[in-house]
């Protein structure tokens, strides 16, 4: 059996503990680990080996947030090698970000969880993962449920990008898509090729005030309608339903409102009363 390659981009490296422990779950799987970061720390480089004596950890650009790093990776292996690419990246947790998917609102702590239990939850969740694409020729790719969107208002905007880079990798053009939000999937290795026209250097150097319409995002709606273009399916996987979980962020939502408009003012809201406005620092 071919091996997974299993692509980390630790961006905040103060997750690396807990991530280690999750990836003690891969340890009945025969993998290759490979980690980027941003920038170069020898701790934490230290604490990988002596996890895994074998992976490989390199520093690349901050580039495309974790999509950049990613497409650098599949550059530096032979995707023939591989029959099966498990992708993952650390998530800020305390950023005061909302998304809205399938009518359930996330913030980025809990978006993150529901990411890594897709998984990395347990032994036993990576090997039902892997026995989903194993068994099930038609399935391309597998992501979290709660992170799985066909919705058109997460890719309408970036319809243009997308089919002008469908048409650059040989696809024709699409009306719609599905794909993982966020972007942590494990899929067959095959249905990545198409994505080695891009290099790194494609991608802007990631600005922490950009939220939208970057190559990256682009991108990311691409893993998605390449699957589905090269006739496969998107299994999602359940682990759990999260429901006093998402009960505490629509409570803290309803309760306390943070929004940056487009001039740049800063407006805070309690009980939808604005208690503080700050306008753009020039």
């Amino acid at each position: 059996m071919k091996k997974l390659a299993v692509h980390l981009h630790l961006y905040y490296l103060e997750q690396l503990d807990e991530i280690l422990e999750k990836l003690c779950n891969l340890e009945e799987i025969d993998f290759d680990l490979f980690v980027t970061m941003s920038k170069v720390d020898e701790e934490v480089k230290r604490k990988i080996l002596n996890k895994f004596s074998n992976a490989k950890v390199f520093v690349v650009a901050n580039r495309g947030y974790d999509i950049g790093p990613f497409i650098w990776f599949l550059h530096q292996i032979n995707l023939d090698d591989y029959e099966y690419v498990l992708k993952l990246h650390t998530k800020g947790k305390k950023s005061s970000n909302y998304t809205f998917i399938k009518n359930r609102r996330l913030d980025n702590a809990l978006w993150g969880k529901i990411m890594w239990d897709s998984m990395l939850k347990s032994k036993e969740r990576v090997r039902k993962n892997i026995q989903i694409l194993d068994s099930n020729e038609n399935i391309g790719m597998v992501g979290s449920t709660y992170c799985f969107s066909n919705e058109e208002r997460h890719y309408l905007h970036l319809m243009n990008d997308i089919n002008i880079a469908m048409e650059k990798m040989g696809f024709q053009k699409i009306s719609g898509l599905s794909f993982i939000a966020g972007c942590m999937f494990m899929c067959r290795a095959k249905v990545l090729k198409p994505l080695l026209i891009y290099s790194l250097n494609d991608f802007d150097e990631t600005n922490g005030k950009v939220k939208d319409e970057t190559l990256a995002h682009v991108v990311e709606r691409l893993f998605g309608a390449i699957v589905l273009a090269l006739g496969y399916d998107i299994f999602q996987v359940k682990n759990r339903e999260y429901f006093w979980d998402f009960f505490k962020i629509a409570f803290k939502r309803a309760l306390i409102q943070k929004k940056v408009t487009k001039s740049g003012k800063t407006i805070v809201k309690v009980c939808k009363i604005p208690v503080y406005i700050k306008d753009m620092e020039v």
